[in-house]
């Protein structure tokens, strides 16, 4: 198993434990609680209600595809009569931030100039807070309404981002920092303060989002952010550049979960600008925070040229879930734009009932870093998401007495949600961009609590992929039910990595497609690399005909009844051995090295300057280099000072 690569495992008794065997005389893997509040009973029963854990291996073993490593740790467990419900790869995710986050090198390191709106999108050039006027968010009249309630009475909003900056002017007023807690550093779990640092790296994005939220005056003058008023709970979730695990996420909405049940620590709100693939833990955890009355909004998803993917991600994407989409100073929506201009993610069709836009970009965002500056290029549906979960802040705290007095708690989140959609600006032509439509922060201040009867619950959310019984036939109804959910899971991811062509896309948010259509769908899924073995074979990957459909979509008659296997014990000790013999591990090398000219390509014209302008330098490996390079010694932005043009990325990791 690759270093670093872990597992989330909902299972009971022998798989609960700190430490985990197999087979072998001594443990080989570790395991810890993913979630010490949701899901977890209480009392003599609690041992055999199973939980969810976070399993790691104790050696550095790579077993490939992380998918597979998931089956076969529950193979390896049920061949011992330990067997688990689930599992999936806690993945690391980066959330796709816009270019011009880095400043460009005029700006790196500068803390004298703030950056400009970008005159590539519609702006306001008199007014960086044009998104708080009457015409579009309306969040000055909303917030002369709400004067600040005092203490014990505010509105809570836990903020899961990559943290803030201590030294800011824009810090909130009521930042709680005897509550914080950070998910990404082990050697400081109860500070969330960012530690970006380094060259192009102080982006600062939880600096950013915080400001907009509830943001102090960094001048003279109105405060910053939507809801000053609000107390604010940070939760570190990512690192310096965004990234971010499942576990991370999960365990921050556990720790949520967990404050709500004492009244002097419930959190309201929360609010969440980045997000990615799916994940089953995930799916758990909101559907608590929903029961808990927990108002969750986060961020529809970023693309360029509606890359890597268009529609929302997640957890957007669940439906009790408000996700925030992008609209622009000019009403348009932010999406479908010029390649060389980040977008806003919008859609599937059934999503955008519980959707809504705010605004980005051009819109204020503090620099990490620089304590007074506050750029006016805040881009993103990162953006737009504080603002929405500023909006609902409000609405509690105007009406805070019929909020409270619900008789259940899902009632809060859905009495927020109605008067916020009921007032929003809808544009019946733009649903699909905007879902419920464009926010009106003092118009949903007007709009008086529900009536119990009025307000109806969301169902659970899940992370299917219906379509995988289609693509599959009869063949998917002999795996057991976990196994089904986890195919279902990963079959949904790789269609969120990698997205699927346009024309596929829409038939499957269209509804149920045709065979035809299904079996395009199958080949394009059984394209793509990285699938395990158990999801190959149930796409008919395994038994694949020359240039026709999945043989599982073939009828039941023209398939051979394969002989019965012979059954023999299963020797978890004889399986990895012959799997480390089958595949031997490779370690990762210390150091990449590179070849670099040391001053300006032409000194290799001239012999004189050739034999020192080039040299080889090494540079810390790193197996997740992403194209630029960008990783997390090493980022390279290439940028022509006389022309302003950027070079494209390069990737180091590109196959030759």
């Amino acid at each position: 198993m690759a270093k670093g690569l872990r597992l989330l495992v909902k299972a009971s008794g022998a798989l609960a434990q700190p430490s985990i065997s197999l087979g072998l005389n001594k443990p080989e893997y570790v395991s810890t609680p993913l979630f010490t509040s949701i899901g977890r009973s209480k009392g003599l029963a609690a041992a055999a209600v199973p939980e969810w854990r976070i399993v790691a291996p104790c050696d550095a073993a790579d077993p490939g595809n992380p998918w597979q490593a998931c089956h076969a740790f529950l193979d390896a467990a049920a061949a011992v009569g330990a067997p688990a419900e689930f599992a999936e790869p806690d993945l690391e995710q980066q959330w796709l931030t816009p270019r011009e986050d880095l400043h460009g090198l005029s700006l790196a390191g500068n803390c004298d100039t703030a950056a400009q709106q970008n005159p590539s999108y519609p702006r306001d050039r008199d007014n960086d807070l044009w998104f708080r006027d009457a015409v579009h968010g309306q969040y000055d009249s909303a917030l002369s309404e709400t004067p600040d309630p005092g203490p014990g009475k505010r509105v809570r909003i836990a903020h899961l981002d990559t943290g803030y900056d201590p030294a800011h002017k824009s810090l909130p007023l009521f930042l709680n920092t005897s509550l914080q807690r950070n998910f990404v550093d082990d050697d400081r779990p109860k500070d969330a303060s960012d530690d970006s640092s380094g060259f192009f790296n102080n982006i600062g994005h939880g600096t950013g989002t915080l400001s907009i939220l509830a943001g102090a005056s960094v001048a003279k003058g109105r405060p910053m952010g939507v809801a000053p008023f609000a107390e604010v709970v940070p939760v570190r979730v990512a690192n310096r550049v965004v990234l971010f695990s499942n576990s991370a996420v999960a365990q921050a909405f556990d720790y949520v979960h967990g404050l709500c049940a004492v009244s002097d620590t419930r959190i309201h709100v929360i609010t969440m600008s980045m997000g990615g693939v799916a994940s089953q833990a995930w799916v758990e955890a909101i559907n608590a925070l929903y029961d808990a009355g927990v108002f969750v909004v986060a961020a529809a998803g970023n693309n360029y040229a509606n890359l890597p993917v268009r529609q929302i991600v997640y957890p957007a994407r669940f439906n009790r879930v408000v996700a925030a989409c992008g609209v622009m100073q000019d009403g348009k929506p932010y999406a479908d734009l010029s390649p060389a201009l980040m977008a806003g993610n919008y859609g599937p069709p059934d999503k955008m009932a519980t959707a809504i836009a705010a605004y980005t970009p051009n819109t204020p965002w503090a620099r990490f870093g620089c304590s007074a500056i506050v750029d006016g290029n805040g881009n993103g549906t990162s953006a737009a998401t504080p603002q929405v979960a500023a909006t609902a802040a409000l609405w509690i705290q105007k009406n805070r007495k019929a909020y409270d007095a619900y008789s259940a708690p899902w009632m809060r989140v859905e009495a927020v949600r109605k008067s916020l959609f009921e007032s929003a600006r809808f544009d019946p032509a733009l649903r699909d961009h905007f879902g419920r439509g464009r926010l009106a922060a003092r118009d949903a201040l007007h709009i008086v609590p529900a009536q119990e009867a009025a307000l109806v619950m969301q169902a659970q959310d899940s992370a299917p992929f219906p379509l995988l019984k289609l693509l599959t036939g009869v063949g998917l109804e002999a795996v057991p039910k976990g196994r089904q959910a986890m195919l279902e899971l990963e079959a949904l991811q790789a269609v969120q990595t990698t997205g699927l062509p346009a024309d596929l896309l829409t038939a499957m948010e269209s509804g149920v497609p045709s065979i035809r259509v299904a079996a395009q769908i199958a080949d394009a899924l059984l394209a793509k690399p990285g699938l395990s073995d158990a999801l190959r074979v149930a796409l008919g990957g395994a038994n694949r005909q020359s240039g026709t459909r999945s043989s599982m979509l073939l009828p039941p008659t023209s398939v051979a009844t394969p002989a019965k296997p012979i059954q023999r014990p299963i020797d978890p000790v004889g399986v990895l051995h012959l799997s480390l013999a089958l595949a031997p591990p490779v370690a990762p090398p210390a150091v990449r090295r590179l070849r670099v000219f040391t001053f300006d390509p032409a000194r290799s014209l001239d012999l004189d300057t050739a034999a020192a302008n080039v040299a080889t330098v090494a540079v810390r490996w790193e197996a997740g280099l992403q194209p630029g390079p960008v990783g997390e010694y090493l980022e390279v932005v290439d940028v022509d000072p006389a022309s302003g043009c950027c070079y494209a990325p390069v990737d180091l990791n590109h196959p030759f």
